[in-house]
């Protein structure tokens, strides 16, 4: 990663953001960019005068967190809508990475849709961190649900050069094909239990041949196959693990609702659990 692209609004929940950008930019001795977006409706006098009062309130706090690394760092203040302009902004210095602030607080059900966070993330191809928790240490446990699909495939390649340093749990849900049907006519048969085995023989078989298409391959690892509907099983390790990221692989011209298991990563988007890195798979 050589370069991050930072947006902030100035807000408590920016100022976590722009911790974490600071120390992935030292971690991975890249580039950041930090960008503040002023409403272009707002009147010139004002403009101007909010413009001056950001670009010192950046400077000042970034300084104050900037460690024996002391990344390359510039600060961005731009006159427009923030979706459209951080976008803009990160295709000119080819971002490897946008990192925004979420609140702490739950977000409301259907607040995510229209947020700048969702909009960047459906418009834009470069990956997406939002950021919840306080910076404590680098990322050291890294969740990923897989469906394996190509979506998956990315998100767990960039995560392994995201977080080198992080230990990744897969996380796959799948049902056994007409289980239901077999209990009913012969409860707790063997016919049962085989047709469970074969299928999780198959699940295995399916993580292996999607682990032999990663190019980068993860370092530490840990593969969790369980039977299950995908929303109650990533919901289940979430709890169980207690990552401090989670990986979602998604689509950025459909959203997020085309992949890694539906609607399960709006779920995690709306009221993430810990920080969230959307990663588009093209």
């Amino acid at each position: 990663m050589k370069s991050i692209l930072i947006a902030t609004d100035l807000s408590a929940r920016s100022d976590r953001a722009l911790e974490r950008a600071i120390q992935l930019a030292e971690f991975h001795d890249a580039s950041l960019t930090i960008v503040h977006v002023v409403d272009e409706g707002l009147p010139a006098s004002i403009a101007d005068a909010q413009e001056k009062t950001a670009r010192q309130a950046i400077l000042r706090h970034a300084q104050s967190l900037k460690s024996v690394g002391e990344p390359s760092m510039s600060v961005e203040v731009v006159f427009g809508r923030p979706h459209v302009d951080i976008l803009e902004t990160a295709d000119q210095i080819s971002a490897d990475l946008i990192v925004l602030g979420l609140h702490r607080e739950h977000l409301l059900k259907d607040m995510f849709r229209g947020t700048t966070a969702e909009r960047v993330i459906r418009a834009g191809n470069t990956p997406v961190l939002l950021v919840k928790d306080r910076v404590n240490s680098p990322y050291q446990r890294v969740m990923v649900g897989v469906d394996f699909s190509v979506y998956s495939r990315r998100a767990v390649e960039f995560a392994t050069s995201f977080a080198p340093a992080g230990y990744l749990h897969l996380v796959h849900a799948y049902d056994v094909p007409f289980e239901d049907i077999v209990r009913a006519t012969k409860p707790q048969s063997e016919v049962s239990k085989q047709l469970q085995l074969e299928t999780q023989q198959m699940i295995e078989e399916e993580m292996r041949i999607f682990l032999s298409t990663i190019r980068m391959k993860p370092s530490s690892l840990e593969r969790i196959m369980e039977q299950g509907m995908p929303r109650e099983v990533i919901h289940q390790q979430v709890e169980k693990l207690q990552p401090n990221l989670l990986v979602v692989g998604t689509h950025g011209r459909t959203g997020v609702s085309h992949a890694f298991l539906g609607s399960i990563a709006e779920d995690l988007l709306r009221d993430p659990p810990c920080d969230v890195l959307a990663v588009n798979a093209w």
